[in-house]
């Protein structure tokens, strides 16, 4: 009977320290893994951070350009000239063509826009307004 006890009490030991380093590897595990999580959270947060930033420098930038009003580059001006249109070169005293286009034909608000000097970007830009607006 002695036997069986001591054989009962060495079972029941080895299986207590079994159970007992199973707990250890489990919380030493969970405490590697949290450890890596925490780090990737950190990680993260630094990332979104840098983008918001990036994310607000390219808004300052946008609107530093429209408080710039850029304008691109124009090739020709179209200028009202004794009541027609006329095209100059983007320096705008060298005439490039007088139009038969009759400025009190054109709407009210691109009459505005020729007397002010309206730009126009390129070649196919300025053909494509005059067979808009010739007759």
């Amino acid at each position: 009977m002695e036997k069986k006890c001591s054989i009962r009490l060495f079972l029941s030991g080895i299986l207590i320290s079994a159970a007992f380093c199973l707990c250890i590897g489990f919380f030493a595990g969970n405490h590697r893994t949290r450890k890596i999580y925490e780090e990737r959270i950190v990680l993260l947060k630094q990332q979104n951070e840098n983008l918001l930033a990036m994310q607000k420098a390219a808004e300052e930038e946008k609107e530093l350009a429209e408080s710039l009003n850029l304008v691109e580059p124009y090739e020709y001006l179209l200028l009202a000239e004794d009541g027609y249109v006329a095209v100059y070169y983007a320096d705008g005293k060298t005439l490039y063509a007088v139009t038969d286009i009759r400025m009190e034909e054109l709407p009210d608000d691109l009459q505005e826009e020729i007397q002010q000097g309206k730009s126009i970007g390129d070649e196919a830009q300025l053909y494509n307004f005059l067979e808009n607006y010739t007759s």
